[in-house]
């Protein structure tokens, strides 16, 4: 078996490899003059068994996934994990006339009949796997932050969702270890004024983590920080499967009083403090 790194990906890839004792193959990326993108892979694979690992954060690297895809043409067989699936949140059509991205970039995916099998991690809408015309199954990293918190040996962790959306991934973190969890609500008190609070513990004085799947500009996760730091809050985490981190995100939480920001290597960044290389290798 070899594990060949996408652009977006190589350090998971390369962690992969790692943790399954395999070869990383090894491929040349770079830019004609003109912008488009050449891709390579430089190790022979013809018949062998490859996985290729490829995170869609940008359109260049769904462009790079499927010349990689079609760079493994003859490959014995081809499996790719893509750790973070982008475009997953636009899974109908919200207006007339509007693509439904994720079913054009899983037919774009699947087009050419070379992928055997598709690894994600945590979909926003798991329901979208269906436009996938392969076998695709969905990996779910939540437990891996659960274990992040328990080894951080934060003291009587309270996981809180930001939302009723997140109620079951704050569930899964917290579920085997035993930590209280919850999630926040909001109330109206006037036309002005809302109150954001723990929907059913008291967290005041306690160390809270708030867990979310896709963290992106951050302003959730900030309103919600300022709000449980007023209510006596002791110290908020941020943890999170995918740190997408846009539009001064980071600096955003960490004003509102974050005091650590988590999150897995499905989008390498310098807050990815969680692997999810072994999960996937015992796929494998």
């Amino acid at each position: 078996m070899k594990i060949v790194p996408g652009m977006s990906s190589q350090a998971l890839a390369a962690r992969i490899a790692a943790e399954l004792d395999c070869k990383v193959a090894s491929c040349e990326f770079k830019r004609f003059p003109d912008g488009e993108l050449y891709t390579r892979v430089q190790d022979d694979i013809k018949d062998e068994e490859v996985t290729i690992v490829q995170s869609i954060r940008t359109d260049s690297d769904l462009i790079c996934l499927l010349q990689l895809i079609d760079a493994a043409e003859e490959a014995h067989k081809t499996k790719v994990v893509i750790p973070y699936l982008g475009y997953a949140r636009q899974d109908k059509r919200f207006e007339p006339g509007e693509a439904i991205s994720i079913r054009a970039i899983a037919r774009s995916i699947c087009a050419a009949g070379v992928v055997d099998t598709i690894y994600v991690v945590n979909v926003h809408n798991r329901g979208v796997l269906k436009y996938f015309d392969v076998n695709t199954k969905e990996l779910d990293a939540s437990p891996l932050i659960g274990d992040y918190v328990a080894k951080r040996e934060i003291p009587h962790p309270v996981i809180i969702g930001p939302d009723g959306g997140a109620a079951e991934l704050a569930k899964a973190v917290a579920a085997p270890y035993g930590f209280d969890y919850d999630v926040l609500e909001k109330t109206r008190i006037s036309s002005e004024e809302v109150e954001i609070k723990a929907k059913e513990l008291n967290v005041e004085g306690k160390n809270v983590v708030i867990v979310d799947d896709i963290i992106s500009t951050g302003g959730t996760i900030s309103e919600a920080t300022a709000m449980l730091k007023s209510q006596g809050t002791h110290d908020v985490y941020v943890a999170c499967i995918h740190g997408v981190f846009v539009q001064n995100a980071v600096p955003r939480m960490l004003h509102a009083g974050v005091k650590e920001i988590i999150a897995t290597d499905t989008i390498e960044s310098e807050f990815s403090k969680i692997s999810i290389a072994k999960m996937v290798a015992e796929e494998k």
